[in-house]
């Protein structure tokens, strides 16, 4: 393997709101963090006499599934601890599609310093998209980075330790592979109810504003029977819901010989003994058919909620964005879903700010919006990058302007969120039960077939994750329903 490949400088974009990002505090308390959770720690392994790994995740479901396959990895070696401080290798796991990626790394490098120049022998790896990106730049940038490893490379990361730590020169491994990586099977630990399993890596389709073709190479579908083993095993330990991972996932199984549909993939995993539920995130709309609506509709293990990018409402955006479809096509496919499932949840990605988009083209996202009624959005402003065909397009939008619009488009979300949630007060729902409320760690919460967040009104002894259980929704909140456990049922 060549540890050193070409380096290139995608595009980004800004993510104001919605995503996963989760900062950590290295200079507070042992332990602390900032946002929802602490970014990756303990995984209910119990205690180890094994030296500890901390794993710093950023960005996309994707990032964390790879993280999942790092501890699987390195689970004889080194056992999962809640913080940096208290870890013998700290690996940096980083997404690209943020606002100065690389800024964040290094800062946040600077902040692991003092743990490496402690001289307890500490090694700090960076893998993810930046690391695809910029590969040996980190090294040369950072004197505490031991090594780098690229998206295709997770299963190298033994070796590279070993080497550092036999005294080798940092290390850099960022070759891209044209087959699918051999990596373990199911998530560590047991007990989870809802499980990660990528069906494809990489895309094709291009967008003149995205850095996956880059950092995650052309699509490659991962074969039927591998995706298979994998959501038994994750059955077998635990799991009900099944969330498959694609950066486009409804063009699984199209590079594959005999070519093979999503849709079918989607069968033989509800055909898969313990199955409860079926997630997948994110469907193109350039891939849908007739049978994506016809399956959704008749199975009832497929989840009544699709996530599908809308990015833009205006058809001359969409063609710069090479989007490969335009308003109304998009608008006929949530016309068809909603004819077969009218109770399906439609979520959505926007970018507002790309290159030449006008008032009357960002008026036709806002139509858009109003027409579909999403139940939420993730907003994003467009950020140029260098090597990407969108930084070189001509009417680059004004931060101020992009600024203005995007609070604009996140108020009308507000506005469709909190009627959304409100229209289920008085109905009764199914819900699959994943944990405690963070407010009242005796208090259950769940998920409905839509995605929406339940948190049940009182404790209940004799429920507990994993179970699936009807409940009436009694009131809402911002982003949150509450409701009661139908004990009668």
């Amino acid at each position: 393997m060549q540890l050193d490949s070409p380096l290139v400088y995608p595009s980004q974009l800004v993510v104001l709101k919605g995503h996963m990002e989760k900062l950590i505090n290295i200079g507070g308390d042992k332990g602390s963090c900032l946002g929802d959770s602490c970014g990756s720690g303990v995984r209910g392994e119990g205690a180890s006499n094994l030296p500890g790994v901390y794993i710093k995740t950023f960005g996309c479901q994707m990032n964390e599934y790879d993280s999942d396959k790092l501890y699987q990895i390195l689970s004889e070696s080194y056992a999962p601890v809640e913080s940096p401080e208290e870890a013998k290798l700290i690996l940096v796991n980083t997404c690209s599609v943020r606002e100065k990626p690389e800024h964040k790394l290094f800062s946040l490098l600077g902040k692991l310093r003092p743990l490496k120049e402690d001289g307890d022998g500490v090694l700090i790896g960076v893998g993810g998209c930046v690391a695809q990106q910029e590969g040996k730049n980190i090294v040369r940038r950072s004197d505490v980075v031991d090594f780098v490893f690229g998206t295709h490379n997770l299963s190298v990361v033994p070796s590279l330790i070993d080497q550092r730590r036999a005294g080798a020169d940092p290390q850099v491994a960022i070759d891209y592979r044209d087959d699918w990586e051999d990596l373990p099977l199911g998530v560590p630990g047991t007990g989870r109810t809802s499980v990660f399993v990528s069906i494809s890596r990489g895309c094709n389709k291009n967008c003149t504003y995205c850095i996956v073709p880059r950092t995650r190479g052309p699509e490659v579908s991962r074969p039927l029977e591998e995706i298979l083993r994998e959501v038994r095993i994750s059955v077998h330990r635990g799991a009900k819901e099944i969330v498959l991972l694609g950066q486009t996932v409804n063009s699984w199984g199209l590079d594959l010989a005999p070519r093979k549909k999503f849709v079918e993939l989607l069968e033989e995993v509800a055909q898969v003994d313990g199955v409860e539920r079926i997630r997948f995130t994110s469907p193109h709309p350039q891939e849908v058919r007739k049978d994506f609506y016809d399956l959704v509709a008749e199975n009832p293990k497929v989840c009544r909620h699709i996530h599908m990018p809308l990015q833009s409402g205006s058809d001359t955006i969409l063609k710069a964005m090479n989007r490969n479809y335009r308003k109304k096509r998009f608008l006929d496919i949530i016309v068809g879903l909603k004819e077969r499932v009218p109770d399906i949840a439609i979520t959505t990605d926007i970018i507002v700010g790309f290159p030449g988009e006008t008032e009357e083209d960002f008026e036709e996202t806002l139509d858009v919006m109003r027409q579909v009624e999403f139940e939420s959005s993730y907003s994003f402003m467009f950020s140029a990058r260098p090597e990407t065909v969108a930084a070189d397009l001509p009417d680059q939008v004004p931060l101020e302007i992009k600024q203005r619009r995007l609070q604009e488009l996140q108020s009308l979300q507000n506005e469709l969120t909190e009627r959304a949630l409100a229209s289920w007060i008085g109905k009764e729902v199914e819900i699959l039960l994943d944990g405690f409320t963070k407010a009242d760690p005796t208090k259950l919460q769940g998920r409905t077939s839509q995605n929406l967040l339940v948190h049940l009104n009182r404790e209940e002894v004799t429920l507990g994750p994993g179970m699936i259980v009807q409940a009436k929704i009694l009131e809402a909140s911002k982003f949150t329903l509450r409701g009661e456990y139908c004990s009668g049922q």
